[in-house]
C-alpha cells in the first residue's frame, strides 16, 4: 500500500479504562504529515500498555557509498539473507515502525525483495544516501512511508564530513519526482554548527517533513574526529534556540529536533545489526556503545523487550520528550 493511499495517523496502542462507552483509551498515532509519533498520554501508561519497543533500527547491510567521518557503524558484517529477514520479521511482530537502516540500504541488489519482506505490516522509514536507482524509486514510493536523507548543510560542508553533496541533491530531486516524503538528518560537529540555519532553510525549500540535528556516537570512523568536534549538551542548547528562533523568523515548515546525550537519551533506541544481535543505543558505559540485548533471529522481541532497560528513555525520546523539538 501506498503512503499517500495511508491516514495521516496510524494507532500504535490503547490501554483500557473509560470513555462514553466505559472504556478509557490512550492512544499513540504515527503522524506521516510530521513523521513522528504522538502521544496524548503519559510516559508510565505508556510503559504499562506495550510490550515491544515503538521503533526499530534494523540494520540490513552494512555496505555504503561514502565513507563519513562521523560513521560509528564502518565494520562490515556481511548481509543477512532474505530468508533471515523473514525470520527477523516474525520475531519483530508488534513493533510499529521499522527503519530499513545501512550502511547504505539501497546497495542491497535485492533491495526490492527486502522491502516486500516488510512492507503492509509496519511503517516503514529509510535512512539513506539518497542515490537509488529509477527502478527503486518506483518500489519505495510504494512500500516506504518516508525515507530519511543525510544533509549536513550547504555544499562544502556536507561533501567534507559526508559525501558528495551535488549527489545526495539529485537522489533528492529524483524522491521528489516520485513524490516520497522526505526528512534530513544533519550531524552536527564543532565545525559545522554555524550552517545549522542554512540546514533548515534547505530543508524548509524541498519541503521536508522533519530535520533531524543529532551529534556523533564517538565510535567507528568518529573516535578518529577531534576531541574538539563534540559539542556538550549545554552549548547545544543555545544551537537550539537559534534554530527556534529562526523558524518563527522565517516560517520554515519542517518539524525540527535536536538530539543530545544524556542520561535521558541514553540506550533509547533497540538496534538490530546485520547479523541479527540485537542491542540498546547509544549506551556509552561500553566499549562498542551498545547494551547486548539477544538476537532477533532466535528471541521475539517481546523478550528481547523484557530485558531492555531504557524502556522509559525509549518512549520519552520517540513522544519527543528527552529532545528537543520545534
Amino acid at each position: 500500500m501506498g503512503w499517500l493511499k495511508r491516514p495521516p495517523f496510524f494507532l500504535f496502542s490503547q490501554t483500557t479504562g473509560v470513555n462514553m462507552s466505559g472504556q478509557e483509551k490512550h492512544n499513540i498515532e504515527f503522524d506521516y504529515n510530521s513523521c513522528r509519533f504522538d502521544g496524548n498520554t503519559d510516559v508510565p501508561t505508556i510503559l504499562r500498555t506495550i510490550t515491544s519497543p515503538m521503533s526499530v533500527i534494523l540494520q540490513i547491510t552494512r555496505k555504503c557509498q561514502f565513507s563519513c567521518i562521523f560513521c560509528s557503524e564502518p565494520e562490515q558484517i556481511p548481509d543477512p539473507s532474505l530468508e533471515a529477514l523473514n525470520i527477523m520479521k516474525q520475531n519483530l511482530k508488534g513493533v510499529k515502525r521499522i527503519f530499513l537502516s545501512g550502511g547504505e540500504p539501497l546497495c542491497r541488489n535485492d533491495f526490492d525483495e527486502v522491502l516486500n519482506i516488510f512492507s503492509g505490516e509496519y511503517i516503514i522509514g529509510l535512512p539513506t544516501n539518497a542515490i537509488a536507482s529509477s527502478r527503486l524509486l518506483a518500489h519505495i514510493k510504494e512500500k516506504v512511508s518516508f525515507v530519511n536523507i543525510g544533509l549536513d548543510g550547504p555544499r562544502k560542508i556536507t561533501t567534507r564530513i559526508r559525501g558528495n553533496y551535488d549527489a545526495i541533491m539529485k537522489g533528492i530531486e529524483q524522491f521528489k519526482a516520485y513524490d516520497v516524503p522526505i526528512s534530513l538528518t544533519s550531524v552536527v560537529l564543532r565545525s559545522t554548527m554555524d550552517s545549522l540555519l542554512y540546514t533548515c532553510q534547505i530543508a524548509d525549500m524541498l519541503n521536508a517533513k522533519k530535520v533531524k540535528f543529532i551529534l556523533p556516537i564517538p565510535k567507528g570512523n568518529a573516535l578518529k574526529l577531534p576531541a574538539d568536534e563534540y559539542l556538550t549538551h549545554n552549548e547545544c542548547i543555545p544551537l537550539f534556540e537559534e534554530i527556534k528562533s529562526g523558524k518563527q523568523k522565517f516560517g520554515w515548515s519542517p518539524l525540527m529536533t535536536f538530539t543530545t546525550w544524556t542520561r535521558d537519551t541514553e540506550g533509547y533506541s533497540v538496534l538490530v545489526y546485520p547479523n541479527g544481535n540485537t542491542f540498546a543505543w547509544p549506551v556509552f558505559s561500553k566499549p562498542e556503545k551498545v547494551l547486548s540485548l539477544g538476537n532477533i533471529l532466535n528471541d521475539p522481541i517481546e523478550l528481547i523487550w523484557q530485558r531492555y532497560p531504557y524502556k522509559v528513555n525509549h518512549i520519552r525520546k520517540y513522544i519527543g520528550k528527552s529532545i528537543f523539538v520545534v
